[in-house]
């Protein structure tokens, strides 16, 4: 396949597209003010018509045709994030991490993406999203933990994803920390239990939250009004292998060919639980090993 530096790719849109950057911001921080400062860079590079859409619980006083602070209620990520969604106008949403701070390598990654068209989901950081498959799936759900999973399960069984190389992806960071308080964290455990349809069993082989938070939290689960959607597999599984078989296909190479191969790093319990648990990952075991770099957890 003939290699190429996406700077040089003629512009040949049929269509000028419009992009949402979107994010949910609890406060707004010197951190986050960096990172809009380093989004509104990467949109000046990419040269389309844009927009930052940003959910927050702080009164934002800034006036401006380009950037949006939306002040309505919500608790969760998930309803964050929708909320910036429905705000928003672009043909393409652009979720970023308001604590991360973006170079020139994301412009090239989202511009090569956008050169194809294409109605799925990117995942690579920040996640790249066409808005009629997002339109077609829903959008996001109010969940507190792993709602980026939620939707790109239903996103794999619409119009699939791609995954560009990265150490890390944030649509699968669990943010709890463990100094948040005991209810919050079984709270939380119990939307990543509904975000990824876990079963009892999943419960105690991702072991990511000891017993007496992850117990709790499934029986919850179960008495939640939110349910999980259902597919042949639990939906982390199901995101995990799409990635996977995104990463081996080398489906990044149709957008642009980098120039460094980072690893993606898993921690060792979700390894050993998707050994255990993934047809995939099994049958192509050797593959994903050279595509992976195993952490502590």
């Amino acid at each position: 396949m003939e290699s190429y530096d996406v700077k040089e790719l003629p512009i040949s849109y049929n269509r000028e597209i419009k992009l949402s950057f979107c994010a949910v911001a609890m406060n707004i921080s010197d951190s986050v003010k960096r990172s809009l400062e380093s989004i509104v860079n990467v949109a000046e590079e990419l040269g389309h018509p844009y927009e930052l859409v940003i959910s927050t619980h702080m009164q934002v006083n800034f006036k401006s045709d380009r950037i949006k602070f939306i002040n309505e209620t919500f608790d969760t990520y998930g309803a964050g994030k929708q909320l910036a969604y429905l705000h928003s106008t672009g043909d393409y949403l652009i979720i970023f991490n308001p604590s991360t701070v973006y170079n020139s390598e994301t412009s090239d990654v989202i511009h090569s993406f956008l050169e194809k068209r294409e109605k799925r989901a990117l995942v690579y950081s920040p996640m790249v999203i066409a808005r009629d498959i997002l339109d077609k799936t829903g959008g996001w759900r109010n969940l507190r933990e792993y709602e980026d999973i939620d939707l790109l399960a239903r996103i794999a069984a619409e119009g699939g994803i791609a995954a560009f190389p990265s150490e890390q992806y944030d649509s699968l960071k669990y943010k709890t920390s463990k100094k948040n308080s005991f209810l919050e964290r079984i709270k939380n455990f119990r939307d990543a239990i509904i975000s990824c349809n876990f079963s009892i069993k999943d419960v105690k082989m991702f072991h990511i939250e000891p017993y007496y938070i992850s117990f709790p939290a499934l029986v919850l689960s179960k008495i939640s009004k939110t349910k999980p959607y259902k597919f042949k597999e639990n939906n982390r599984i199901i995101v995990m292998e799409s990635i996977m078989e995104s990463l081996i296909l080398k489906d990044y190479e149709n957008y642009l060919i980098p120039n460094r191969l980072p690893k993606l790093h898993i921690g060792r319990n979700e390894v050993r639980y998707m050994e255990k648990r993934s047809y995939l990952w099994n049958k192509v075991n050797k593959s994903i090993m050279e595509i992976i770099e195993e952490t502590e957890n």
